[in-house]
């Protein structure tokens, strides 16, 4: 018979309440013993006590021995909450999944166990508080470094979330001592075909790549120290073994070098750093040559620099995914700026320059087709006729509204200095693209790719400008001279026609 999985759940907090139970006994000289009290007599209390942090002792201790009040018996509830607790704050990036996960099979079994008493309507309003952030995660929120993202902000910060998860799983395995496989998650980070390095993580990834890099030289080291020894013990055991365990030892380090063979075939079709043998000595040099050679690469960067350099770009695509072209523009221009000697980020300037100038151009193309529509006549009006109160379609000059109404013709309006345009507009999503010549790859938060011009080394790539605002055309203010003569000509004809009327009588 299967057990359903809350009875599982259950089953197991009930088999390690115990080991969780945290009593006290404090003695009358004021020391105080920590464990499980097993049996409480009139005489004394027999008790498992911890005597350091993994060693445990059982004895018995007499009530002389002991201070008055000095036994404090905690509850399973109030040993089992103070592990619950610890799941607030919440962690970084948790998906909607994880959220649902640890309320079944945490949060809920808790009161399932101990209803009624003051944990359990604890660990409600935890239930209430993760449910409210689960929601969150459902409309498109997302939690980073503590603090929540709207679904807009959170596409905006689309490669800087994966360029966090990355650097967030290279030092989970960094503080495992996996230092390959950190190393992995930083070449990652690093690639050039991914533009993190674009991402306001990357300076402080660097960082932490070289501690990395640091701690696993000095493994290695000792690693290559110890290998010649180490190989020595296993041949001087072999040497004593008789069948059968010589033959059982041969083939189980056959079967070792075997496996630590295959997965170096894997590993290094994908990364440099692959994970360490400690019989091979060869490799663990090799893996020392590469953390030098990356170790030197990695501290010729400027991260100050970069630091700017990541900031400003972060500025410009916020404001890329707000409308604020000009606000984005002058971001961009510090990008440029900050960059001058570091032109790995050319490739990534020139995407975020075709993607403002998109939106620009989308922009443009709004306000022609708002203007258009202005001029479609309403009804119970005269066609071509101008307003009677003299007003002319928002942001439109007074004599070129005129001037479109008279002739049926359309034109965008001026474009007033500092206004923001509002155009929505889409960056595409991250992922790995395939190299083109002359192609910039789609990036995460990146706007279009679009053709890169070649950027001399040394030189700093043309900013970005706004558009200049438009002047006002002579078109415009000669038409209400134009209308002025129209109007001076009809009187003066009709005048005329009076007058020779007038003769003819």
């Amino acid at each position: 018979m299967k057990l359903s999985r809350s009875l599982l759940v259950l089953a197991l907090a009930t088999s390690i309440t115990g080991t969780l139970r945290a009593d006290i006994v404090t003695l009358k000289d004021g020391k105080k013993l920590e464990g499980t009290i097993l049996e409480q007599k009139p005489e004394g209390v027999l008790m498992k006590y911890k005597v350091t942090a993994k060693i445990m002792d059982e004895k018995f201790i007499p009530m002389a021995e002991i201070a008055p009040g000095g036994i404090l018996k905690e509850k399973p509830e109030e040993v089992e909450i103070k592990e619950l607790r610890k799941l607030l704050p919440t962690a970084d990036l948790l998906t909607a999944e994880k959220y649902e996960q640890i309320i079944q099979d945490r949060l809920r079994p808790f009161i399932n166990r101990y209803p009624g008493t003051p944990q359990a309507d604890e660990i409600k309003k935890m239930v209430d508080e993760f449910q409210e952030e689960k929601e969150k995660v459902v409309a498109g929120g997302i939690k980073m470094q503590g603090r929540w993202l709207t679904p807009q902000d959170a596409r905006a910060e689309k490669y800087n979330i994966d360029a966090y998860t990355i650097v967030q799983a290279m030092n989970e395995k960094a503080s495992a001592g996996d230092y390959s496989g950190a190393l992995r998650e930083f070449e990652q980070l690093s690639s050039p075909r991914k533009l993190h390095i674009a991402s306001v993580h990357w300076p402080k990834a660097v960082e932490e790549a070289l501690a990395i890099l640091t701690s696993f030289d000095a493994k290695l080291s000792q690693m290559i120290k110890d290998q010649p020894v180490l190989q020595k013990q296993r041949d001087d055991n072999m040497k004593r073994l008789v069948e059968p365990d010589l033959s059982r030892s041969k083939a189980a380090i056959d079967r070792e070098v075997q496996e630590a063979n295959s997965r170096y075939e894997v590993e290094r079709k994908e990364s440099k750093w692959v994970t360490t043998y400690k019989y091979d000595l060869k490799r663990l040099q090799d893996l020392q040559k590469a953390v030098f050679e990356e170790k030197t690469r990695l501290q010729k960067i400027n991260v100050a620099q970069v630091t700017k350099i990541t900031e400003a770009i972060h500025q410009a695509t916020l404001h890329f995914y707000n409308d604020k072209i000009v606000e984005g523009e002058l971001a961009l221009l510090e990008a440029y700026k900050a960059s001058s000697a570091n032109q790995e980020y050319a490739p990534i300037l020139q995407i975020y320059r075709d993607g403002f100038a998109r939106k620009r151009a989308e922009y443009a193309a709004k306000q022609q087709a708002t203007a258009a529509s202005a001029l479609v006549t309403p009804a119970g009006t005269v066609p071509g006729a101008v307003p009677a109160n003299g007003a002319a379609t928002p942001g439109m000059d007074p004599a070129v509204a005129r001037a479109l109404a008279m002739s049926g013709g359309t034109a965008a309006p001026a474009t007033t200095p500092g206004v923001v345009p509002t155009q929505p507009g889409v960056m595409p999503q991250p992922g790995v693209v395939p190299a083109q010549p002359g192609m910039v790859p789609a990036q995460p938060g990146l706007a279009p790719v679009g053709t890169v011009p070649a950027v001399q080394p040394g030189a700093v790539a043309p900013a970005p400008m706004a558009d200049a605002p438009p002047t006002e055309e002579e078109g415009a203010i000669s038409m209400d001279t134009i209308l002025m003569v129209a109007g001076g000509a009809v009187v003066l004809v009709l005048l005329l026609t009076i007058m020779m009327g007038k003769k003819k009588k």
